[in-house]
């Protein structure tokens, strides 16, 4: 005799049922806790992409500070409205934003998500290139 207990066919079909469904996750399984999240999918392309932001807002503020006029017309207004700190904050709010939105999209589409933080730290990287030449470019006449 068997000291199992027994379970008929139609409860096995129901919890077969219930454990598919997405929307219940047993949190020990899944192994991330309420408080924690998933490690960053591209860690290294965004610490470029910050690097790049950054250097892209200390080359502008060196260009202003010499005479030099801002190009990008939203900066530009941020800049005239909130100065240094309101270019500061403009920037790492879309920088903030690329991460989140590649990260987002790394869970669907980690192929796009790939290309677009590759798009956009190569794109991020034009102005501070721009701004390096300027600055070697005009020295001497600021």
């Amino acid at each position: 005799m068997s000291s199992q207990p027994t379970q008929n066919a139609g409860s096995k079909a129901r919890s077969a049922r219930v454990s598919t469904i997405p929307a219940i996750v047993d949190p020990e399984d899944s192994g991330i806790g309420l408080l924690e999240l998933p490690e960053m999918r591209f860690q290294e392309h965004y610490t470029w992409l910050i690097f790049v932001g950054s250097l892209d807002i200390m080359l502008t503020w060196v260009i202003l500070r010499n005479g030099g006029e801002e190009v990008n017309p939203v900066a530009k207004l941020v800049i005239d409205a909130w100065g240094l700190n309101g270019a500061i904050a403009f920037k790492f709010a879309l920088t903030l934003f690329v991460i989140v939105s590649c990260e987002v999209i790394a869970r669907v589409r980690p192929t796009t998500a790939r290309v677009l933080i590759w798009f956009g730290v190569i794109i991020s990287s034009f102005p501070p290139v721009w701004s390096v030449f300027l600055l070697t470019f005009y020295k001497g006449e600021w």
